[in-house]
């Protein structure tokens, strides 16, 4: 790709592929006629028809340019087909202009036009600046015109037993493990696998292994090392190897802390995993976090602060990533208050179907004034048990987390409490890419990995998926892992 006066030029060859969902007309430059030489003036290639399971690729041979040697023409693509070609075009790494989005970097910059290449962001193009010079040679281009559809950077969920979780009610209650396609039709581009109650039978291995090939599909996946027990597992002996040696491992976690379920440690053992998470951090470049699962007992933030306080400060508090801040209760919704205004991050877990607590917390949160919303992420706890206990510790309902809960929790936000779309789409965004140090991840701008996501302007019903610079959802197909019916 070579630069010519500041400006992408690119020479085309081999083969275009023009997705377009409807007949549309594409702009072209305002630009002069040599411009727009390169440019096909009506563009019909790509519609639903009556039957959605089919899509029908029409003759427009003549708007190809003339040096052109290959194309699709007249050819019936069924969503099996398509399926095929997304895999087929990820091991080749083409190129995607998306046209006429309304694009959140989060931030909202009004209409763009995105050119995706490889795995990244390499373009960003408004009116003034697009002609179709600026994509002369480059091979594999598939354009896709979204029509004022909103376009926000691909979500990222810090909380998803990739490998099932569960396992409280027994060996019958172990949850399944995750599939690709529930993980792109909830919007996720990015991933942290973890462990929770059982590190018997789930084990880090396993998980390493998932998000590997989690990976291998086309997603970005990370992983926590431990579980809710404490001294926590590790691959490799300890965490700070682990967080060196390990490429995926990003910190410690989920520590059971307050909950009747983890091992009640002493802050001498809790100080020890707090600092081999920041030392590894800062020997391997990464954050380095202690993700603190937190349950209902009346200690709730209490044992963080403790070991804040001993270091007398040197651990800092951005080291803690308490999670469940919002589904234990008032007590510990009202502790979180104190530790986020203080300086801290905290995780709220997504409503399941039927739930508001998470909603209606952000929505209060929200209200309060100058308080600090870009400290605060939401994650599904997809694939995890979601057991209910009484009083006395009895079990009473048992359920499977959805890792679509973060995309409805958004739209809420949106639809319901009337907020601006950055202003909620930063919880899944912006917000965990900061913490977890991932500069690439959770924002839409030249350089960052092509994550994103193509959402109804009115609805924000999820309408395209794109993961690493290639589209992995569709409004008719979504990408499935290999053993996925």
């Amino acid at each position: 790709m070579a630069k010519n006066s500041g400006r992408f030029v690119l020479r085309f060859s081999s083969v275009i592929t023009i997705l377009l969902l409807t007949t549309c007309t594409i702009p072209v430059s305002r630009g002069n006629a040599e411009d727009n030489a390169f440019a096909p003036k009506e563009i019909t290639s790509l519609r639903s028809d009556v039957d959605n399971s089919e899509l029908r690729v029409e003759d427009n041979t003549d708007l190809l340019p003339s040096d052109s040697t290959e194309y699709v023409s007249g050819v019936k693509l069924s969503v099996r087909q398509l399926e095929e070609t997304s895999v087929l075009s990820s091991k080749i790494h083409s190129s995607t202009l998306l046209l006429n989005g309304l694009v959140y970097t989060p931030s909202p910059i009004g209409r763009r036009h995105i050119l995706l290449a490889g795995t990244s962001v390499v373009a960003l193009f408004d009116d003034a600046e697009f002609t179709w010079r600026n994509l002369e040679g480059l091979p594999g281009l598939k354009v896709l015109d979204v029509n004022g559809s909103v376009i926000v950077p691909g979500f990222i969920d810090v909380h998803v037993h990739v490998t099932g979780g569960g396992g409280e009610a027994g060996p019958a209650s172990r949850t399944p493990e995750a599939g690709l396609s529930q993980l792109i039709d909830g919007g996720l581009t990015t991933v942290v696998g973890i462990l929770g109650t059982d590190c018997v039978s789930r084990s880090l291995e396993n998980l390493r292994v998932k998000v590997a090939g989690l990976k291998d599909e086309g997603l970005t996946a990370y992983m926590w090392s431990g579980c809710y027990h404490v001294p926590p597992p590790t691959l490799t002996g300890s965490l700070m190897r682990d967080m060196m040696l390990i490429e995926e491992v990003v910190g410690a976690g989920e520590i059971a802390i307050s909950d009747h379920r983890g091992s009640w440690p002493r802050a001498s053992e809790l100080l020890n995993i707090i600092s081999e998470a920041r030392v590894g951090g800062m020997l391997s470049g990464k954050a380095g976090l202690m993700h603190a699962h937190m349950g209902q007992g009346p200690t709730m933030l209490d044992p963080l602060w403790e070991l804040i306080n001993i270091s007398k400060g040197a651990i800092p508090i951005t080291q803690f990533y308490p999670t469940h801040v919002s589904s234990r209760g008032p007590a510990l919704k009202e502790a979180t208050v104190k530790w986020v205004q203080e300086g801290g991050r905290a995780d709220l877990t997504s409503d399941q179907e039927g739930e508001s607590t998470a909603f209606d917390t952000l929505v209060e949160w929200g209200q309060m004034p100058n308080f600090p919303l870009d400290r605060l992420s939401i994650s599904s706890d997809g694939f995890g048990s979601l057991p209910l206990y009484d009083t006395s510790g009895k079990l009473l309902k048992y359920g499977i987390a959805s890792p679509q809960a973060n995309l409805k929790m958004i739209q809420r936000l949106v639809l319901e409490a009337n907020w601006p779309l950055e202003k909620a789409v930063q919880f899944s965004t912006i917000n965990p890419a900061t913490f977890l140090s991932l500069p690439r991840k959770g924002r839409v701008e030249v350089g960052a990995d092509g994550d994103l996501l193509v959402l109804n302007a009115q609805t924000l019903d999820l309408q395209f998926v794109f993961a690493r610079g290639q589209m992995v959802k569709s409004p008719t197909w979504t990408k499935k892992g290999m053993f996925e019916r």
